[in-house]
């Protein structure tokens, strides 16, 4: 992921990071993938919870000692949360998201969304087919990715469903979003 984000990966973490409010218990993170998150929870006293399909990922996760749950998001319950934060993974729920968000924000009054509007896998040849084929979340190649506009668009579809707020944090390679009921 560090090529992919040309050695910044862990700066998609920091901008999220930087905005958890010093009262914050509690976290849920979906689609974890790594740690970076769970690791800064625990150094500020934050309890975290990760959801992720990758039994590799979880198992990971779990034997550095974090409470990671192995599951498909859409088919269980979501634990309650102060905030729930997913980066990078929101594209694989594109067909699914009315669902999703039912369930988020089932489950928590803030979200933090940090997804990619720049991508690899729009460019042609060689580098387009490494970058679509670099993402596969334990259930296949995934290759739809969001641009700035659909990614607004399908928030918005959303937020009229959900009656919730939302702002643009920041907009670069991705596009840090926060919900708010």
């Amino acid at each position: 992921m560090n090529l992919l984000y040309k050695g910044a990966y862990r700066q998609r973490f920091a901008n999220i990071l930087q905005m958890v409010n010093p009262g914050t218990r509690s976290i849920c993170e979906l689609c974890f993938g790594d740690t970076i998150v769970a690791a800064w929870c625990r150094s500020h006293g934050v309890r975290w919870t990760g959801i992720d399909f990758n039994q590799h990922l979880c198992e990971r996760a779990q034997k550095l000692g974090f409470n990671a749950i192995q599951g498909d998001i859409l088919s269980r319950e979501l634990p309650r949360a102060d905030l729930y934060v997913m980066a990078g993974s929101l594209y694989h729920f594109h067909k699914d998201l009315p669902s999703l968000f039912d369930s988020i924000l089932g489950s928590t009054d803030r979200v933090f969304l940090s997804e990619p509007v720049r991508n690899l896998s729009g460019e042609p040849g060689l580098i387009g087919w490494w970058a679509r084929r670099s993402a596969n979340p334990g259930t296949g190649h995934a290759p739809f990715r969001y641009d700035e506009r659909s990614l607004l668009a399908a928030i918005k579809q959303q937020q009229e469903r959900k009656g919730f707020n939302f702002r643009v944090v920041s907009s670069d390679r991705d596009l840090l979003l926060e919900i708010q009921r």
